[in-house]
């Protein structure tokens, strides 16, 4: 299992919408979030995953999700409506990275608010699991504002 980074090119596999490589999440929390971020995107097409690695190995957070954000390839083609959440909580790191297309509806602000205000009290305590299911459920209220019209089935457009 994946804990730190070490190697720049090295990119986490993507397993699913809650990639939980720094063991922060118990087996509960782990798939609840799954099903949040599932029926989320079921309703809204916005593509959000969560990425814990115990420690960056002296890479830049902004640099981490970045790079796994496109290699991953989240969100609509296009449209650009996915959302990384990452944290290396040996760092003390936690970042959002937005896609653009949600960089239009969600400010940085926004995100430094949900960072600040919601996760980072929770993760102070130790309370990865409650951090997050607070700060992804705030970020999953803000995405909202985005609306994009869902693809139309095959069969429908005959």
């Amino acid at each position: 299992m994946l804990g730190s980074i070490g190697d720049a090119a090295e990119v986490p596999r993507h397993v699913g919408r809650v990639n939980d490589y720094a063991d922060v999440l118990s087996a509960e929390a782990r798939v609840e979030l799954e099903n949040t971020l599932a029926a989320y995107e079921k309703e809204t097409t916005h593509q959000v995953a969560v990425l814990t690695v115990k420690s960056l190995g002296g890479e830049s957070i902004e640099s981490l999700s970045l790079r796994v954000s496109n290699a991953w390839g989240l969100g609509r083609k296009g449209i650009d409506n996915g959302v990384l959440v990452t944290l290396a909580p040996v760092d003390h790191q936690v970042r959002i990275e937005l896609g653009t297309g949600m960089n239009r509806y969600v400010s940085d602000s926004d995100v430094k608010d949900i960072i600040d205000v919601t996760m980072l009290p929770a993760f102070r305590k130790g309370d990865f699991p409650g951090g997050l299911r607070r700060g992804v459920a705030r970020l999953l209220s803000a995405c909202r504002a985005y609306q994009v019209a869902k693809p139309v089935a095959a069969e429908q457009r005959r």
